[in-house]
């Protein structure tokens, strides 16, 4: 319920009869408004979102997956895929769960492209208004890729990005919608940088006008993935990503909890070589239960680290100056 606005003092009321538009921080503070709204909290606001990553890394099933998580909370979604193909998008679909859904709407760019990008924004803005007057409002556009929404250009700079991407940041908040498009980065899929920003190709234009940013990149280990959400209105997030089905990345808690899960299973390799000198990496694996290419990985991480060491008879020990600690593992 709103608290009963502040009077103005004089000097405010004489600013405002000449500048009406401006507000105080008191009367702001007590006008009932709602919190920003997310389609999945931390992720998806209404507004602009750009998810950035290199090609090939998984960044269309992602956009799928909060499809399918915006439908199943009662949603509709429309998606232009403008780099699939009818059968591909069938394929991807029936791998999300988005088959035999009404409120899944997609469009192939590969079948139908528009002759620029002020008409496929046009058309979109269209689509948002017929939706609301039939009483079946799109909760979120997914645009695949940002390149439809941009005209043709080789141009590189802050003023591009702004200018071309803020109509659709506009067009988002008219019809209280989330737009999420897809951007590729030049990287290497394969590539990890501290800084997941670096991840989004193009100028800051896009980093300034994107109401939020998601960055997709491998794992520091090269084990997984991460998807990075960065945004104006939240804490930053850093969510785990392990393809459990062995074909695309899926959310798997937050990337904190799988580093402490890495170093206590380093803890175990440490205090097993400890107690067992001269262990084989075989062993060690099935004495812990552990796969095989995972201890590998462990071990060359714990060397590096001088936490253990291996002779020429591929036979693990402890260093001397092993403080056994796993605050101190990498």
């Amino acid at each position: 319920m709103m608290s009963k606005i502040p009077e103005a003092p004089p000097w405010f009321a004489e600013l405002r009869s000449e500048f009406p538009g401006i507000k105080s921080g008191a009367e702001l503070a007590v006008l009932d408004i709602p919190p920003p709204k997310f389609l999945i909290p931390g992720l998806l606001p209404v507004g602009l979102t750009v998810i950035a990553g290199p090609p090939k890394i998984g960044k269309s099933y992602m956009m799928m997956q909060f499809a399918k998580e915006i439908i199943d909370g009662g949603g509709t979604v429309f998606y232009s895929a403008g780099e699939d193909a009818d059968d591909m998008h069938k394929e991807r679909q029936a791998q999300t769960g988005l088959a035999d859904c009404w409120q899944y709407i997609f469009q192939c760019g590969k079948e139908r492209v528009f002759s620029s990008s002020d008409e496929y924004r046009a058309k979109v803005h269209q689509f948002l208004e017929k939706t609301k007057n039939m009483n079946e409002p799109v909760d979120a556009v997914m645009i695949d890729t940002m390149r439809s929404m941009m005209p043709d250009s080789n141009k590189n700079d802050y003023e591009y990005y702004t200018k071309h991407l803020d109509p659709w940041s506009k067009l988002a908040f008219k019809y209280k919608a989330s737009i999420l498009a897809s951007t590729h980065s030049p990287k290497g899929a394969k590539d990890y940088y501290p800084n997941p920003l670096d991840h989004v190709i193009g100028s800051v234009g896009i980093q300034a006008t994107a109401d939020w940013i998601l960055v997709m990149q491998s794992s520091e280990d090269g084990r997984g993935g991460v998807l990075h959400s960065i945004g104006k209105m939240g804490a930053d997030l850093e969510l785990s990503l392990q393809k459990k089905n062995g074909i695309f990345y899926e959310i798997d808690g937050l990337e904190k909890d799988r580093k402490l899960q890495r170093k206590k299973a380093q803890n175990r390799i440490v205090e097993y070589v400890t107690a067992n000198p001269g262990i084989r990496q075989v062993d060690i694996a099935k004495a812990l239960n552990m796969d095989k290419g995972n201890v590998s990985v462990k071990c060359k991480k714990l060397m590096r680290g001088n936490y253990i060491y291996m002779n020429g008879e591929d036979r693990y020990y402890p260093t001397t100056n092993n403080s056994n600690n796993s605050n101190n593992l990498p």
